[in-house]
């Protein structure tokens, strides 16, 4: 087997410490707001009722739907950013900012058309919504829309912050988010006497324009490419518009997957069962959010790698990243299925069988869909993308017809995460024989000696230690201590004998080691 981490020099250390103490920053960051977060949807729950908490779901799932061009711009030009920082070409940063910014405000501008269009044609008419909520929502819906505008105004700022890889930036300005959506939540909860869905809605558009500031006060005072230049090259528009439209056709998978199995959910079983999906989707989200901060930690330094043709070092990370993906996640994802029950009972006050079911079933389905992130990044380094993005999303594409075909012969509601799981299987196949034809260096074995066995022994074991506690351990409280004790010590004790090769392991010693001695242990 090729022992592709054998060259490693100084720079290559020095950039691996950076990515090594950014995933670690993110990823700490997003396991506090993972928690914050999971708080707050039970105080707005809480607050707003289930019935109204369905009806805002369904409401900004129909705004939503556009939210995955948020992802997709960001990832294109981001890739633009980290290409020309690898290519150490200032003048081409200031113009892909000036292009995307540009870009941006099309788009929103389109987008508010559409929406106060057809999109109120939709809430009014085939919308499942209570006579009494009417009013409301339409308001809701407005709020809805300028709160998506906000957020696509901070697009090539958050690009551009990625890029140059200043995580702890971007980690106070999320972390504020979060504190702000959180904020809202206890004030209708327990300080606002009217409507709390319609202040809801307010209280969500101001932190949107408040953490759109914040991005953009960063971006414009630290890097000197986040102002508007005068001219730019007219082709750059072409490139950028063509990598996002592929990347746009990407992403409407997984736009159909949330926002349109939400109003499928809607139509077919009503607002309680919307509500049931809309909790396990925080969890799924929260999950995500997760995954993406390792992912976001790794896609600069892999699009800069290609972009220096340090092919070695490209491969190093994108086995690395596989297996940080796989592993920390693992550490989260196996507690959260095997206690779901008393989790759920715990954070909601009691929890319908039903949101139970479809909570397991997302956190499963997020480990699947997470491991394509670093199969996705080599592809979008190389800008060939075209060929991979027709084949591989096409495939999932399929889940939002296939869902709505069970619905209609009546197929019981968790039908639409048996589709996800059976088509993204299926699409994780085609990536890997997609990356092995755009990347030879690539090699199936070496994916398989590296990540799929010993990924499943992990697992295995992470699973089986976690279930062996909670089947033969009868206090709850007790249980769920020791399975959220235990099962990552497995996860990370497994991974470090099997799942990690030798360099691995020493880099990883040399890092703990370094570190400990940062801080005086």
């Amino acid at each position: 087997m090729r022992n592709y981490s054998s060259h490693y020099d100084d720079g290559e250390s020095a950039k691996s410490k950076r990515i090594a103490s950014n995933t670690i920053v993110l990823f700490i960051r997003m396991f506090a707001i993972m928690v914050i977060n999971l708080y707050a949807v039970r105080v707005v729950l809480r607050a707003l009722g289930e019935v109204d908490y369905g009806v805002f779901n369904t409401i900004a799932g129909v705004v939503l739907t556009s939210s995955f061009l948020v992802t997709t711009l960001a990832i294109s030009i981001q890739r633009f950013f980290s290409y020309a920082l690898g290519e150490q070409d200032s003048d081409r940063l200031s113009q892909i900012f000036t292009v995307s910014m540009n870009i941006v405000v099309m788009l929103v501008v389109a987008l508010v058309v559409l929406f106060e269009t057809a999109g109120l044609w939709f809430v009014n008419t085939q919308l499942t919504i209570p006579p009494d909520r009417i009013d409301t929502v339409h308001w809701i819906f407005q709020f809805a829309v300028l709160t998506l505008v906000f957020t696509f105004m901070q697009i090539p700022y958050t690009a551009a912050i990625f890029a140059h890889e200043r995580m702890g930036a971007y980690a106070f300005i999320s972390l504020f988010e979060c504190l702000g959506r959180l904020s809202v939540a206890i004030a209708i909860a327990y300080l606002v006497v009217g409507d709390s869905l319609l202040c809801y809605g307010v209280g969500l558009l101001v932190v949107a324009f408040l953490v759109f500031a914040a991005y953009a006060a960063y971006s414009r005072s630290h890097f000197a490419e986040c102002h508007h230049a005068g001219t730019v090259d007219r082709k750059l528009y072409k490139e950028l518009i063509l990598f996002s439209g592929w990347t746009t056709y990407s992403a409407l998978s997984g736009m159909s997957i949330v926002h349109g199995n939400t109003i499928l959910l809607n139509i077919y079983f009503g607002p309680v069962a919307t509500a049931a999906y809309a909790i396990a989707n925080q969890i799924h989200n929260a999950i995500t959010a997760l995954g993406n901060s390792i992912v976001i930690a790794f896609r600069p330094a892999m699009v800069k790698s290609y972009a220096e043709k340090a092919y070695s070092y490209l491969d190093t990370l994108f086995y690395v990243s596989n297996k940080s993906l796989l592993y920390l996640l693992l550490c989260v994802s196996v507690p959260l299925i095997v206690e779901m029950p008393i989790i759920l009972d715990w954070w909601l006050d009691g929890a319908s069988a039903e949101m139970t079911l479809f909570s397991r079933l997302f956190v499963v389905f997020m480990l699947v869909l997470t491991m394509q992130q670093p199969i996705t990044t080599i592809i979008q380094a190389s800008g060939k993308i075209k060929n991979y993005t027709l084949l591989v999303d096409s495939i999932t594409l399929l889940c939002l017809p296939l869902t709505w075909m069970l619905y209609h012969i009546g197929a019981p509601d968790y039908s639409c995460f048996l589709v996800m799981l059976f088509v993204f299987c299926t699409a994780h196949v085609v990536r890997l024989v997609c990356l092995r034809h755009q990347y030879p260096s690539f090699s199936y074995m070496e994916y398989i000696w590296q990540i799929v066995l010993p990924g499943g022994v992990v697992c295995a074991f992470s699973l089986g230690a976690a279930w062996w506690l909670h089947r033969y351990i009868d206090t709850p409280t007790i249980n769920f201590f020791l399975v959220f004790a235990v099962s990552p010590s497995v996860t990370f004790l497994t991974a470090y004998a099997v799942g990690l090769t030798s360099k691995e392991r020493e880099l990883l010693n040399t890092y703990v080691a370094r570190l400990l001695k940062r801080k005086g242990l």
